[in-house]
């Protein structure tokens, strides 16, 4: 997926929250909390290591993992987030594993009613990445303080709406060494996930 796709979905998505707006709120489970599995793409964007004549780069991998989301009343939640992505350097075939472990917790916000059968939110806050490895040495695991912040969809399944579909579109971004120095980092998970009502509601 090129970032000239990731940069068309942008505009899609503005158009469905302005419709999600307008939708009447009848999904009330959707508020409370909510059990989301996930799959998906880990993008790296600035994936280039080493310098010009020896540059190596980071494949795009898949992902998946698993979120539990809290939304109160009002416009405003909260959400844990944990995803594994079995990532690789491109056309190596010695010390090629990168494996990543992505972690954050956001402060959500809801720019449609979280009880609207189709929502729109924004979230950002911090996230922790550890790798089982680097290009140069396998055995040197790291793991770096960085932040995350996104944009999703969410549609209700159902008259209930106790489970829904979400899609989300996250940038995790650090400072990592992947084998040719620390350097900044900017890695996108694309997501897609059925989100299950726990418990409670947003009224």
């Amino acid at each position: 997926m090129s970032m000239l796709k990731l940069g068309g979905m942008v505009p899609a998505l503005l158009a469905a929250a302005t419709l999600a707006v307008g939708v009447p709120g009848t999904a009330q489970a959707q508020g409370g909390v909510n059990l989301v599995p996930w799959a998906g793409a880990y993008i790296p964007t600035r994936n280039s290591i080493g310098d010009l004549d020896n540059a190596l780069e980071r494949d795009v991998s898949v992902i998946g993992g698993a979120r539990l989301t809290f939304w109160g009343t009002g416009m405003l939640g909260f959400e844990a987030t944990g995803g594994y992505a079995p990532a690789k350097i491109g056309d190596e075939t010695i010390n090629e594993s990168t494996n990543l472990f992505a972690a954050s917790g956001r402060l959500l916000l809801a720019l449609s009613p979280v009880t609207n059968r189709v929502g729109f939110y924004i979230g950002a806050g911090p996230a922790l990445i550890t790798r089982g490895g680097n290009v140069l040495n396998e055995d040197r695991s790291s793991t770096d303080f960085g932040g995350t912040a996104g944009i999703g969809l969410r549609f209700a399944l159902g008259e209930s709406g106790r489970s829904a579909i979400r899609l989300d579109v996250e940038d995790y971004f650090y400072d990592g060494d992947f084998g040719g120095g620390n350097e900044f980092q900017n890695d996108i998970v694309a997501s897609l996930g059925l989100s299950i009502a726990l418990g409670g509601r947003a009224d």
